[in-house]
């Protein structure tokens, strides 16, 4: 191989094919080149600059951490040379970024994708702790699982309008990402797409959203605020489960059912408003324990299914519609929660109640927040601060 110099433009000629360098790459020195798909082929420079070039798909590969062979399937810029790689150019002519391309490249910092990208392949940049921004073109329909996985330095991430679906874990534990930008071509959020960004302070979901998928935003303990889409959504099992900054959460009349353990582990939650088309709870979708202040508020006449009785813990307070009480009391496993269970204008239709323990003092309240002398053979009243259904 010999370098030329032609009209300005630096290019390496082999046998008969000359090869246009890429930007600062065209000064740089090759150390290592080779394929990486059947029409693509790399070139790595002196200052750790990789060039993917040709047409079509790069191969999948697999990467081997504290190996020092080289192993069938790996990345063929080979162990040692991977952890050196500084700046990725793909050029136009590749369609797909083959899986586990740049696996833990710990010192990638830049990485430039050309339009004619089609697809990012499982965990490519999976554990890139140094780059810190990356721009997806629009050209990329889709993402493999753990596409960016592990990549901590990550602060932000606009994902282009071409996207239909977050892959499941595609950017799990990116653990610096303060905010994401969800395009409305999103459909669903995979499992665990976001979990452990503990980074992330608030999620604005696009109308488009249907469902987010189990523990997809598992484990952000920044987070403080949802905005859910007025869409037809299901949230899935333990989605929000230990995101310890929410503190109010307003679920809209688009949800169907909020998923097992949903909201578990959320210590800070303190209240919780429900529309009216939720039918379904799963088992701990809310706060086991330390949720002695936390108010969950029903607007629905039709209580919810419920699949076990710790649905709710059994410290928060219920409200419910006044005229849908009895139902929800009756209803099976609400019945276990019914001293938590209160009517929604409880707080307001009774100004005070002087509870005294001798029953033949007792003070009793009907649920208008009127005093009575006695309670009638069917109904439910308030005696001693005790709802009492008779």
């Amino acid at each position: 191989m010999i370098y030329a110099q032609a009209s300005g433009i630096a290019t390496l000629q082999s046998s008969d094919v000359v090869i246009p360098l890429n930007g600062a790459a065209a000064k740089g020195k090759v150390i290592d080149s080779g394929s990486c798909g059947k029409n693509v082929n790399y070139e790595l420079y002196d200052d750790y600059t990789l060039r993917i070039y040709g047409n079509g798909a790069m191969d999948n590969f697999m990467t081997y951490r504290n190996v020092t062979v080289l192993q069938r399937d790996q990345a063929p810029w080979g162990i040692e040379l991977y952890k050196k790689i500084k700046a990725v150019v793909i050029e136009n002519g590749v369609t797909h970024i083959g899986g586990r391309s740049f696996y833990e490249c710990a010192s990638l910092t830049k990485v430039t994708i050309a339009n004619s990208v089609k697809s990012i392949g499982y965990a490519a940049f999976n554990g890139c702790t140094a780059l810190a921004n990356i721009t997806i073109p629009n050209s990329v329909t889709s993402f493999g699982e753990w596409a960016f996985a592990g990549c901590s330095g990550l602060t932000n991430i606009n994902i282009p309008n071409s996207v239909t679906s977050i892959g499941y874990a595609a950017f799990d534990e990116c653990s610096g990402l303060t905010s994401i930008t969800i395009p409305n071509s999103v459909t669903s959020i995979g499992e665990w797409a976001f979990a452990y960004c503990s980074g992330l302070t608030n999620i604005t979901f696009p109308n488009s959203v249907t469902s987010t998928g189990v523990s997809a935003f598992y484990g952000c303990s920044g987070l403080t605020s949802i905005n859910f889409p007025n869409s037809a959504i299901s949230i899935g099992e333990l989605s929000f489960y230990g995101c310890s900054g929410l503190k109010n959460i307003t679920i809209p009349n688009s949800v169907t059912s909020i998923g097992k353990g949903a909201f578990d582990d959320c210590a800070k939650l303190k209240y919780v408003k429900i529309a009216k088309n939720v039918t379904e709870i799963g088992y701990g979708a809310f706060p086991q324990t330390g949720d002695e202040d936390l108010v969950i508020e029903f607007t629905s006449e039709t209580p919810a299914t419920l699949y076990d009785v710790e649905s709710f813990g059994f410290l928060c307070t219920i409200y419910v519609p006044e005229t849908a009480l009895e139902t929800y009391l009756n209803a099976k496993y609400w019945k276990d929660h019914a001293d938590q269970i209160m009517p929604k204008n409880y707080a307001t239709g009774i100004n005070s109640i002087s509870c005294k323990q001798s029953e033949k003092e007792a003070t009793i309240y009907d649920l208008q927040g009127n005093k009575v002398t006695e309670m009638q053979s069917k109904g439910i009243y308030i005696v001693n601060g005790k709802k009492i259904m008779k």
